[in-house]
């Protein structure tokens, strides 16, 4: 009989990263919305934009599209969340 005990985790290697930072306030912020291509994302990000603009005073909502859940968000709408928004909401919904 052995006498090691086997871990049956697999580890990736990756070294793990930090998230960002949380924002202090949403007030006067611009946040993306990006709809991940599940049927009915768009409706629920309908309600959750005008909630994040009437309830938490974001100033703009910048929406964009991914072709399907699979997928990535393409480069230019990657650069232009980047270059435009504060932070970043992906909708899942179903």
């Amino acid at each position: 009989m052995a006498d090691d005990m086997l871990d049956p985790i697999g580890y990736s290697g990756k070294a793990e990263k930090a998230l960002a930072p949380r924002l202090s306030s949403l007030r006067g912020t611009t946040l993306a919305l990006v709809d991940i291509g599940f049927p009915n994302s768009n409706i629920f990000l309908d309600r959750i934009e005008t909630l994040l603009k009437d309830r938490y005073g974001v100033a703009e909502v910048v929406r964009h599209a991914k072709p399907a859940p699979t997928r990535v968000v393409n480069p230019q709408a990657r650069q232009d969340i980047v270059s435009r928004c504060q932070g970043l909401i992906e909708a899942v919904s179903s």
